[in-house]
């Protein structure tokens, strides 16, 4: 498909199709995060205080533990679509929501 998509575009292909594309992506999520922490106005008596420690890291002032009640709300507001990139299907998280929500919850309180 992206073949037929690059002659149709009169492009030219960008080597071995594989090559360096982790590499790429990475590259693209660190600019998107770091403009959006630019777009971020956050002033001093904001929710957060910004450090500086290698990557830029917000500690939170105050946080509102989740229940469980709020993590099957999360989990029930799940789309029951999937992308082939999704590390667990939405379908299989949905399936065992018995088991993952203890897990989530857990996590989050952290």
């Amino acid at each position: 498909m992206f073949r037929v998509t690059r002659s149709l575009l009169h492009q030219e292909a960008r080597g071995k199709p594989l090559e360096s594309r982790a590499e790429d992506f990475g590259q693209l999520l660190y600019d998107k995060i770091a403009q959006i922490r630019e777009d971020f106005n956050l002033n001093e008596e904001g929710p957060a205080e910004r450090t500086r420690a290698g990557f830029e890291t917000v500690i939170w002032a105050e946080f509102d533990p989740v229940t469980l009640e709020d993590v099957d709300r999360l989990l029930g507001g799940l789309r029951k679509t999937t992308c082939l990139l999704d590390p667990c299907p939405s379908w299989l998280v949905l399936a065992s929501s018995e088991v993952t929500r203890g897990w989530i919850h857990s996590i989050v309180n952290a």
